[in-house]
C-alpha cells in the first residue's frame, strides 16, 4: 500500500457525514409521525430516536464508498452485534421494546442470514438467521470480528433470538450523495422550485446543531420541534414571496481598507467628518449588503428590476428626509451643514427598508451606501457641488 492511500481518510470522513446526513433524513421522516419526540447522535448508537430519555430506535449507519456485498461474516456487521449486545446485557436498553437498524449502502445477499432479517421477516426467517450467524460465529477467524462474534456466542438461543426480533437491516441504501436527494425529497413541498437550496440551508444548520452536540456545548438530544420549526423558516425563504437571508459574518466580504479612501461612499463620510469607527461600519455595511445582493442575482432569486426598485425607493425616501432636513440652509455655516449631513446620514444607517421579505439593517445601510457612491445620494447639503467631476472631493 503506499503511503498516500495508507493514510487517505476520505472513507471515514465520509461515514461521519454520511451519519450526519441521514440523521437529518430520519428526522424530517419521523418529525411526521412523532413531532414532540427527539433525536440524538453518538448517545445510545450512531442515531437515535428518544422519548423520555430512553431510546426507542437505535440506529446504526454504515456506508461504503464503492458498492459491495453485505457478509455475514463482514466486520461492520460484527462491531454493530458486539454494540447492541453490549447495550443489551447492560440493561439501560431493553430488547423488546427498543428497535434497532442497520441501514448500510451495502447489499445482502440472497439467502443470507442478514437477508432474513429485513423489515416485515417473519420469526421462522429470524430464528433461521440466528442458527447461521451462531455457525459464523464460531467458524470465522477473523480477529477484527472476534470480540462481536463472542458476545453474540455468549447469549442464550431464547436471548439471542429476542436480539434478532427487534433487528431491521434496511441494506441498498442512498449513498452519501444520494441521501441528499432524499433529504429534498422530503422538503420539496415546502419551496417545489428550490429544493435544493433548502436542503442545502438546513443542512448547514443541522451540521452546527449536531456540532455543539458532539463537543458538549448543548444538550444532547435535539428536540424533532427545532428541525419542523427551522424547515419551515428556511422554507419560507425560497416561496414565492420569499428571499433567504445569508448570516452576515459567513458572507464572502471584507472590512475596511486604506483603499477604501478613493471611493466616492467612503469620500462622502469624510466630508461630514465621521468618526473612523463610523466609517469602518459604513465599509462594512457596504460590503455586506453587496454580497447579498450578488448572491441573490446569482441563484437567481431575484425578480426581473427588483433591485432597481428596491433603489428607487431608497432614493424617494433619502430624498424626503434630505429635502426635510436641508431646507433652512440659508447663512449656516459649514459646521452646521456637517451637522445636518450627520443627522441624514444616522437616519440611513438606522434606517429599515424590507427587501421584498428581508428586514435588515445592515441590507439597507449598505444599499445606501452603494447609491452614494454612484452620487446618487449624499449626505452634506451641498455634496452635489462638491462631487463634481474633477472636483477635490470627488473623483474625476
Amino acid at each position: 500500500m503506499n503511503q498516500v492511500n495508507q493514510f487517505n481518510a476520505s472513507g471515514s470522513l465520509a461515514g461521519y457525514l454520511y451519519q450526519c446526513r441521514l440523521a437529518l433524513l430520519l428526522g424530517l421522516q419521523m418529525v411526521k409521525r412523532k413531532p414532540n419526540g427527539h433525536v440524538s447522535i453518538e448517545k445510545f448508537d450512531d442515531i437515535a430516536f428518544e422519548n423520555d430519555d430512553y431510546s426507542k430506535c437505535l440506529i446504526q449507519a454504515k456506508h461504503h464508498v464503492t458498492p459491495k456485498a453485505l457478509s455475514d461474516s463482514g466486520v461492520d456487521v460484527w462491531k454493530t452485534v458486539r454494540i447492541w449486545v453490549s447495550e443489551l446485557k447492560s440493561g439501560v436498553i431493553t430488547a423488546s421494546s427498543t428497535k434497532r437498524v442497520l441501514i448500510t449502502t451495502s447489499t445482502a445477499p440472497p439467502d443470507s442470514a442478514l437477508s432474513k432479517l429485513r423489515p416485515g421477516c417473519d420469526k421462522a426467517k429470524r430464528t433461521a438467521a440466528r442458527v447461521e450467524l451462531q455457525k459464523i460465529a464460531q467458524e470465522s477467524k477473523n480477529q477484527e470480528s472476534f470480540e462481536g462474534r463472542v458476545a453474540f456466542l455468549a447469549l442464550s438461543n431464547e436471548d439471542a433470538d429476542l436480539l434478532l426480533s427487534t433487528i431491521d437491516l434496511i441494506d441498498s441504501f442512498p449513498n452519501l450523495t444520494d441521501v441528499m436527494d432524499e433529504i429534498e425529497g422530503e422538503l420539496r413541498i415546502l419551496a417545489p422550485n428550490h429544493p435544493e437550496k433548502v436542503a442545502q440551508s438546513i443542512e448547514g444548520w443541522w451540521l452546527s446543531v449536531v456540532g455543539k452536540r458532539l463537543v458538549g456545548a448543548d444538550d444532547s438530544q435535539i428536540p424533532l420541534q427545532d428541525l419542523l420549526k427551522k424547515a419551515n423558516e428556511i422554507g419560507s425563504w425560497f416561496g414565492p414571496d420569499g428571499l433567504p437571508v445569508s448570516d452576515p459574518d459567513t458572507l464572502s466580504t471584507r472590512t475596511y481598507l486604506p483603499d477604501d479612501e478613493a471611493d466616492n461612499y467612503v469620500k462622502q463620510m469624510r466630508l461630514i467628518e465621521l468618526s473612523d469607527s463610523a466609517i469602518q461600519r459604513g465599509v462594512q455595511d457596504f460590503y455586506r449588503s453587496t454580497a447579498q445582493r450578488s448572491k441573490w442575482a446569482r441563484e437567481s432569486l431575484l425578480l426581473d428590476g427588483e433591485t432597481t426598485r428596491y433603489d428607487a425607493k431608497l432614493k424617494d425616501q433619502w430624498g424626503r428626509k434630505f429635502e426635510a432636513d436641508c431646507a433652512s440652509i440659508q447663512g449656516l455655516d459649514d459646521a452646521a451643514r456637517i451637522k445636518i449631513g450627520k443627522t441624514v446620514y444616522f437616519w440611513a444607517s438606522q434606517h429599515q427598508i424590507g427587501f421584498r421579505n428581508v428586514v435588515e439593517t445592515w441590507i439597507t445601510a449598505g444599499s445606501f451606501q452603494g447609491l452614494a457612491d454612484r452620487l446618487e445620494i449624499g449626505w452634506h447639503p451641498e455634496f452635489k457641488n462638491r462631487f463634481v467631476a474633477g472636483g477635490e472631493s470627488g473623483k474625476t
